[in-house]
């Protein structure tokens, strides 16, 4: 039986169930996930670049907050039964900017608009964040474009200095709710310290301070 028959038919099964009293409580219980932040690193240096991190931009279908699976070469269903807690454009700012903030060659990261001079501005647009599920194996799907770009005085924006696609698939062992958005956070971790690595080899080619070379304040020549 295929995936989207399988859940529509225990949707039916268990709406009837409920409508005849045969049930005390519901058969499928609706549930809550989240994509998470890594845990912050316990000092902050005092050297390294400072970053500003715009909302994460995630593309529709999948910027609503239920659970989206694709279950076929061009059709996707939306999960009745599993969501975000809050919308996943939040959730993977609040993550992203956790792992950023980790890395050992920034300061800080601050939000897009909340004021001050950082070095750069890194732009996330998610183009997949979708649960493949197939008779032969389920993953999970996460697919991104990283731009930087370098920020001067006055605020002035200079040329972009990074932009890269980066994807994951990740295999779960279930085809459940919660496998998927596991391997997402798994996706994203991963991704991320590509990412990274990326980025301070950019920082670096462009002359801006990372914690491998000079402090943040000091500049060529000084």
């Amino acid at each position: 039986m295929r995936y989207g028959a399988a859940w529509r038919l225990g949707a039916v099964v268990a709406g009837t169930l409920a409508v005849a009293g045969c049930l005390s409580k519901p058969a499928i219980v609706s549930q809550s996930f989240s994509i998470n932040p890594p845990t912050p690193r316990t000092s902050i240096p005092s050297s390294g670049v400072v970053l500003s991190l715009a909302r994460v931009e995630v593309a529709p279908p999948y910027a609503g907050q239920r659970l989206v699976y694709q279950v076929g070469e061009n059709q996707f269903e939306i999960d009745p039964y599993a969501k975000f807690i809050a919308p996943p454009s939040w959730l993977l700012t609040v993550a992203i900017r956790g792992y950023l903030a980790n890395a050992d060659f920034v300061r800080d990261v601050t939000l897009s608009g909340s004021g001050g001079r950082p070095d750069a501005i890194v732009e996330v647009a998610v183009s997949r964040l979708t649960g493949e599920l197939r008779p032969e194996g389920s993953s999970a799907v996460l697919a991104l474009r990283i731009r930087v770009i370098p920020q001067g005085a006055g605020g002035r924006r200079g040329s972009e200095i990074l932009l890269k696609d980066y994807s994951k698939t990740i295999a779960v062992p279930q085809a459940t709710a919660s496998a998927i958005v596991q391997g997402w956070n798994n996706g994203l971790a991963e991704i991320i310290k590509e990412f990274e690595a990326d980025l301070r080899a950019a920082l670096t080619a462009s002359d801006k301070p990372t914690s491998i070379d000079s402090p943040r304040d000091a500049r060529p020549g000084s």
